[in-house]
């Protein structure tokens, strides 16, 4: 959570902006003794949870989809830790082996018993904000996760 209020107009208290980061050891050089942000991550949605409670960032799924022929756009929904769901805005060259290619490194990623779904749309809209998500995870991490990489 944030607090700021430096902004007499609209100040924010206890705004929970979703991001995760890392706080550093050095505190804020102002003197007053806080510590210092150190690195953002990525928004608590960026991350999905494997079905055996692993979680990682959303970037272990992006790279498979950005990097196939034929993708023009994509957001990747985890609908809940047993169910994923692509859509595609599938220019001439994405194909059939295109489709499976992408249930197949989800699986290996997110578990072999998850249903991956790839829908082909003609639009991915843009958050109401104005930004776009790749990565939409309605899944929170339960107690005691484990983060890729370090299980």
């Amino acid at each position: 959570m944030v607090t700021h209020l430096a902004t007499a107009d609209f100040p924010f208290v206890r705004y929970r902006t979703g991001d995760i980061g890392v706080l550093g050891k050095q505190t804020c050089s102002c003197g007053r003794g806080l510590p210092v942000l150190q690195d953002i991550q990525g928004r608590s949605t960026d991350f999905v949870v494997a079905q055996d409670g692993t979680v990682m960032h959303g970037l272990a799924l992006i790279y498979t989809v950005r990097d196939l022929p034929g993708v023009e756009s994509f957001r990747i929904e985890q609908v809940s830790v047993d169910q994923t769901l692509v859509k595609v805005v599938a220019g001439p060259l994405f194909d059939r082996l295109s489709e499976e290619r992408i249930v197949r490194d989800f699986k290996a990623r997110l578990g072999r018993t998850v249903d991956i779904r790839v829908e082909k749309v003609g639009i991915i809209a843009s958050e109401a904000s104005g930004k776009f998500r790749y990565v939409v995870s309605h899944v929170r991490p339960s107690v005691g996760i484990k983060e890729a990489g370090n299980a």
